[in-house]
């Protein structure tokens, strides 16, 4: 039995929980992979027992294996990002959203900047904490590659908010601004200008 652990990262905000169906199908998925013979958790029931704050943005942070699971609710606040790199993340793989990443870490505190761009064979896949979306003028892109498949991506696709297309490290400076998305930041919380990105 696969015991990893695992995390979802829910947005609370004035007593609203949102997108808790993008949530759980990955906790769906990630039991169908690891855990097929287990009971899944219900987000719906377990966030339903919960006494949650009715003012202010929190992030629900709930945390599990095949068999237990916390939850903590925690104040957010979106970070102020001055400087952007790109470091090479080789082939390790994040397809699910484990608790350790460990590895992770350490690649973005080789890179000396505030936050990276990680690549793949030159390709742009995701940010430290995020998924990346860039603005060309007239539309938000997000690259074919990732690391994670987050929520927040899946769902401004299929809102037809964001488009996707292969994005390699060459192009990152002909766009106008870096987004970052995650369940935490939507469209426009965290857009940041061309000039923090810092090419190596």
């Amino acid at each position: 039995m696969n015991k990893s652990e695992f995390i979802e990262t829910i947005k609370l905000s004035n007593g609203e929980v949102f997108h808790l169906e993008y949530h759980q199908n990955r906790i769906d998925n990630t039991f169908s992979h690891f855990f097929p013979s287990e009971k899944v958790f219900s987000l719906k029931n377990i966030i339903g027992k919960q006494s949650l704050p009715d003012d202010g943005k929190y992030k629900i942070r709930f945390l599990y294996n095949y068999n237990h699971y916390s939850i903590e609710i925690i104040p957010y606040k979106v970070a102020t990002i001055k400087s952007i790199s790109c470091i090479d993340v080789g082939d390790f793989d994040y397809s699910y959203k484990f608790l350790d990443r460990t590895h992770l870490n350490l690649l973005k505190d080789k890179a000396h900047t505030e936050e990276v761009i990680f690549l793949r064979d030159k390709k742009v896949t995701d940010a430290s904490y995020a998924n990346l979306i860039f603005f060309d003028g007239s539309q938000w892109l997000t690259p074919t590659t990732f690391l994670l498949n987050g929520t927040c991506r899946q769902r401004l696709l299929n809102e037809g908010k964001i488009r996707e297309m292969p994005i390699y490290e060459k192009d990152i400076a002909s766009f106008e601004c870096i987004g970052l998305i995650n369940a935490m930041l939507d469209i426009g919380d965290l857009s940041l200008p061309i000039s923090v990105f810092t090419t190596s």
